[in-house]
């Protein structure tokens, strides 16, 4: 068919967009890189856990709703490791497939309050998501620098 295809995951630089369009996308999605930009309006705890992050720090892990989950190794996931984190309370009962957090208390985490808490920048309870290349941002500039990144290449 005539269905236009928009790669994702992974897509990072000028290449990435370069290497995604002559496989055949029409487009690309990126996430993880904007939240590199002044304009971003994530918490500025939120940018700093992606931009201490090392390669290693950023994992797939397991979710409430039965999807993966990739972020950033914290001190929310050592806490969830050792079944020490937070209350779960399913206030919200926000996501059909948790069950009414029946899942949640078998992965140890409500996906919600955990990412309210990421957003709000708590640094003990946040769920800090990113993609693969999170650990590649270093600074944080603004959308237009980023943007002549993106077509003139780094």
């Amino acid at each position: 068919g005539d269905i236009p295809v928009i790669a994702a995951g992974g897509v990072w630089d000028k290449n990435d967009i370069e290497e995604m369009m002559a496989l055949g996308a029409q487009g690309v999605q990126m996430g993880t890189r904007f939240i590199g930009t002044h304009e971003c309006d994530a918490h500025d705890n939120f940018k700093q856990v992606i931009l201490d992050a090392e390669e290693g720090d950023i994992q797939l892990m397991g979710s409430p709703v039965g999807y993966p989950a990739q972020g950033v190794v914290t001190a929310l996931t050592h806490l969830v490791e050792k079944r020490e984190g937070p209350d779960i309370k399913c206030i919200s009962n926000c996501v059909a497939p948790c069950n009414r957090g029946v899942e949640a208390k078998e992965v140890g985490f409500c996906i919600a309050d955990r990412l309210s808490d990421a957003y709000e920048g708590n640094l003990e309870t946040g769920l800090f998501f990113s993609g693969t290349n999170g650990y590649r941002l270093k600074e944080v500039i603004s959308v237009k620098e980023l943007m002549t990144k993106l077509i003139e290449g780094e």
